[in-house]
C-alpha cells in the first residue's frame, strides 16, 4: 500500500469514528445575523474545562462557522458547524481528526472546503452548501510532498498549489539565475477531477483578476486560465515582473539581459506597447542575491497603482515613473521607503541626528513630514487627508505600544492610546478595538516543519477621550472578522466559555 493510501485509510477510519455518538455536546444558544449586540452563540459542552496551553480553533466561511473544543492532536477531535444566522448547530465530521487549516473556494456549484494533513498533503474536504457528511479525499493529480498554496479571496473559484521542484536552490523570483522553480497546479473543487498542471519551471506567479500570471525560468511570462489551463504568451525575455493590481491591463517587467544593467519596461497588455521606465544597473545584487538588501530589484508600486519606484543599493528609491504615461519623476533625497498609502510613498528622510519620516506624493512632489524625533519602530497605520495615525512600539516588543495622531496641516501631534496593540482598529464612534497577544500556543501543522502561529488574545475597547478600557474577552484563541458587522471569536476560558459574536462598527 502506498504512503498516500495508508494516510487516506487512517483518515477514513478517523472519519468513521467521528460518526459515533459524542460524549459532550455544545449547546446552540442563538443566532447573530446581523451582529447587533454581544451574544454567546454556542455554549461549550457541559463539564468542559479549557487547557490554558491548547489552541481551540475557529474558522469562518461566509455565515458558516467551524470550531472545536478539542485539542488539534486529539484522535477523537470533533469539529462543529454553526450557521450564525439561523443558529443551526451540527457535528462536522468531514473535517476529520488529522486535517487542519481549512480554506474554501466558491465554485459555480457551491462552496468547497480544503484542508491539509500533518505532512502537508492537501485534501478536498466537503461541499459546504450541501447537507450531509463528505469523506475527505486527497486532491487528485497532485504530486507527493508539501504544497504551498494560496486560494485567492473567498470568491475565488479555484485553489492554487505550488510545489518546490527537487534540487531547487535559493528563491530569487527572477529567471535565468539557477534559483528555485516551482510546479503550479490549480483545482476547481471536484474531488474526482485531477488538478491542472499549469507550469513545472515557474519562478514567480501572481493572481491577477480572473487569471494567473506565470513567469517561467526560461524568461517567458504567460497569462493562464486557471480553470482550463489555456495559456497565452505575453512576453519573452523577462528577468523579473511586477503586477499592477490596481490596473490588471499593465505589467512592469525587466529584460533578461547581461545581468549587469537591465532595462525595466511598462507594458500595456492590450496594445503591446512598451515604455522604458528605469534601468536596474545593480542586477547582480538583486532578488535576494544580497541577503542584506532583499528589496533590490523589486519594483514598488503605490497602493493606488499610479506610480512605480525602484529601490537602489543602500535602500533609497533611485527612480520613479508614472504608470499612466511612463514619464520619469524626480525622487527627493531620502534614506529609504517604508510602504505606500494611497498615491503616496512613506519615506525616511533622515536618521541622524533626528529620525524624520514624511509622505511623498510623486505626482505633485509634495513632502508632508509627520515625524521628527528619536529613532524607534514606527508604523504608519492610517492616512485620511491631513489626518494621520501611527503606532510606536514599546522597546523590546513588536506587539504593544502607543498610538498617535498627527494633523498634517498644522503639525500638531496627539497621543491617542497610551497602551495599544499593533492591530488597533478605529471604530465609527472613535473608540479603538485592541487585540493583545498573550500566551503563544501550539498551532496546527502546515506540514512536517511549519505550523500556524497561534496565541491567546485579550480583546479590549478603549475610548481615547477618557482613556478607559472595556474588556470584551480574555484568553481568546481564535477570531474571525465580519468587517461590516463585527467579529466572532472562541473564548474557551471564564464563566461562559463558547463561541461569541460582538458588534464592532469599523471606520
Amino acid at each position: 500500500m502506498s504512503h498516500r493510501s495508508t494516510r487516506l485509510a487512517v483518515l477514513s477510519a478517523l472519519v468513521a469514528a467521528c460518526h459515533e455518538p459524542v460524549r459532550d455536546v455544545p449547546e446552540a444558544l442563538a443566532g447573530a445575523c446581523p451582529i447587533d449586540q454581544p451574544t454567546r452563540l454556542v455554549a461549550a459542552p457541559p463539564g468542559f474545562v479549557a487547557d490554558p496551553d491548547t489552541w481551540y480553533a475557529l474558522h469562518r466561511f461566509g455565515d458558516q462557522l467551524l470550531f472545536t473544543f478539542d485539542a488539534l492532536d486529539d484522535p477523537e477531535r470533533v469539529y462543529w458547524r454553526l450557521d450564525r444566522c439561523t443558529g443551526e448547530l451540527a457535528e462536522f465530521p468531514s473535517l476529520a481528526p488529522g486535517l487542519h487549516n481549512p480554506f474554501s473556494i466558491a465554485t459555480p456549484a457551491g462552496r468547497v472546503l480544503y484542508a491539509n494533513d500533518a505532512l502537508g498533503a492537501r485534501y478536498v474536504v466537503d461541499r459546504l452548501d450541501i447537507a450531509g457528511d463528505d469523506q475527505p479525499r486527497p486532491v487528485p493529480g497532485l504530486p507527493q510532498g508539501t504544497a504551498l498554496n494560496f486560494s485567492g479571496e473567498l470568491s475565488s473559484p479555484f485553489a492554487t498549489f505550488a510545489f518546490r521542484q527537487e534540487g531547487s536552490a535559493r528563491v530569487y523570483l527572477a529567471a535565468g539565475l539557477g534559483g528555485e522553480t516551482r510546479a503550479i497546479y490549480t483545482h476547481a473543487g471536484a474531488a474526482d477531477v485531477p488538478a491542472l498542471l499549469l507550469g513545472d519551471a515557474v519562478v514567480d506567479y501572481a493572481l491577477l483578476g480572473d487569471a494567473l500570471l506565470l513567469h517561467d525560468d526560461s524568461g517567458e511570462l504567460r497569462r493562464v486560465d486557471p480553470l482550463t489551463g489555456a495559456s497565452e504568451p505575453l512576453l519573452a525575455g523577462v528577468r523579473h515582473f511586477t503586477p499592477i493590481r490596481a490596473d490588471p491591463g499593465k505589467v512592469l517587467w525587466q529584460e533578461l539581459g547581461d545581468d549587469i544593467a537591465e532595462t525595466i519596461f511598462l507594458r500595456d497588455l492590450a496594445t503591446g506597447e512598451d515604455v522604458a521606465v528605469a534601468v536596474n544597473d545593480f542586477a547582480q545584487s538583486s532578488w535576494f542575491r544580497d541577503s542584506e538588501q532583499p528589496e533590490l530589484g523589486r519594483v514598488q508600486v503605490t497602493a493606488d497603482g499610479s506610480v512605480a519606484a525602484l529601490p537602489g543599493p543602500g535602500g533609497p528609491l533611485v527612480a520613479a515613473a508614472r504608470l499612466d504615461t511612463g514619464a520619469a519623476l524626480t525622487v527627493p533625497a531620502h534614506r529609504e521607503p517604508r510602504g505606500s498609502f494611497g498615491g503616496e510613498f512613506n519615506l525616511v528622510l533622515a536618521d541622524e541626528p533626528e529620525h524624520v519620516e514624511a509622505l511623498w506624493n510623486p505626482l505633485t512632489g509634495e513632502l508632508r513630514e509627520w515625524y521628527r524625533g528619536p529613532t524607534g519602530d514606527l508604523r504608519l497605520r492610517r492616512v485620511d487627508g491631513d489626518d494621520l495615525e501611527y503606532f510606536a512600539t514599546d522597546p523590546g516588543t513588536s506587539y504593544t505600544g502607543v498610538l498617535w495622531r498627527v494633523d498634517l496641516a498644522t503639525g500638531a501631534r496627539q497621543q491617542l492610546v497610551a497602551r495599544a496593540s499593533s492591530s488597533a482598529a478605529r471604530l465609527a464612534d472613535d473608540r479603538y478595538f485592541l487585540a493583545f497577544y498573550g500566551r503563544q500556543l501550539p498551532g496546527a501543522p502546515f506540514d512536517g516543519s511549519r505550523y500556524a502561529g497561534a496565541y491567546a488574545y485579550d480583546l479590549k475597547l478603549v475610548d481615547p477621550s477618557d482613556g478607559l478600557y472595556t474588556t470584551i474577552a480574555e484568553g481568546v484563541t481564535a477570531i474571525a472578522s465580519l468587517s461590516d458587522e463585527g467579529l466572532v471569536y472562541l473564548a474557551p476560558h471564564g464563566d461562559e466559555p463558547g463561541v461569541w459574536a460582538y458588534p464592532l462598527a469599523l471606520q
